[in-house]
């Protein structure tokens, strides 16, 4: 009653006429905040630059984990939580573009939405470099082809000696449609985020360990996912002495 009362009196056109120019106002609000928005990233770069970085890294999982699950948390709609995230999503990948733009690469394979993975975690502002074949992704990641590399849960036994050889990391997961599972890998070292998972590949194909969130195998190699952000200390005390064990660092879990 009360929304109607604000129109009273008005035709239609003069009631649409009223609400447009209310939009008109508030998307020239945001258009200023986000430019705002992306003159702070710059000066994020160059703070990076200044303190003497020569290679600074401009993607952090850990950070934008942290401002998505916030974004959600402070949601009081109409907007649904994961159309909040997805839109602070495409906010700062637009963002991060303008500091440096990266490309990542994915698996091209029927039945699955590798490329959409790879946005969904990065943003339409990336440059997705589809391969055939999860070893060609590796094998281009580990020479500096790739800034990042997203696979498939699935093609992951397919690739842990890559891991191993050439140091790589999981950096994060993305989940799509609900059950596809993807891992999001790098060279980086990333900090906890407060909602994270662990990645250990274990040489063998049994494990000891008795609490983990997901375990793949090779035959000789055993990948396992722990909860929480585990030190290396603290997966040696998992594993125990008589395991050799790879670590692959910690990851924030997929917020949405």
């Amino acid at each position: 009653m009360g929304q109607q009362n604000l129109y009273q009196g008005l035709t239609q056109d003069e009631a649409l006429a009223q609400v447009r120019d209310e939009i008109d106002q508030i998307d020239q609000e945001i258009h200023s905040l986000l430019n705002k928005r992306a003159e702070c990233a710059q000066r994020v770069a160059d703070i990076k630059h200044s303190f003497g970085a020569d290679s600074p890294i401009f993607y952090r999982p850990e950070r934008e984990a942290q401002v998505l699950r916030k974004a959600m948390q402070r949601n009081e709609g109409p907007l649904p939580d994961q159309e909040i995230a997805r839109l602070f999503r495409e906010v700062m990948s637009v963002c991060l573009a303008h500091e440096h733009r990266m490309n990542v690469g994915f698996i091209q394979s029927p039945g699955l939405d590798a490329e959409q993975a790879a946005l969904k975690q990065f943003g339409h502002s990336v440059e997705p470099i589809a391969f055939p074949k999860a070893t060609e992704a590796l094998l281009s990641l580990a020479e500096e082809g790739l800034h990042y590399a997203v696979i498939s849960v699935n093609s992951l036994s397919e690739v842990l000696s890559l891991l191993i050889t050439h140091q790589l990391n999981v950096v994060g997961e993305v989940n799509v449609h609900g059950d596809e599972a993807y891992l999001v890998l790098g060279h980086q070292a990333v900090s906890a985020s407060g909602n994270d998972k662990t990645a250990v590949i274990i040489e063998g194909s049994e494990s000891t360990v008795a609490d983990y969130s997901r375990a793949l195998s090779d035959g000789n190699l055993t990948y396992l996912e722990l909860d929480g952000a585990v030190s290396v200390d603290g997966v040696q005390s998992l594993v125990g002495p008589e395991l050799n064990f790879h670590y692959l660092g910690l990851f924030p879990k997929a917020v949405f």
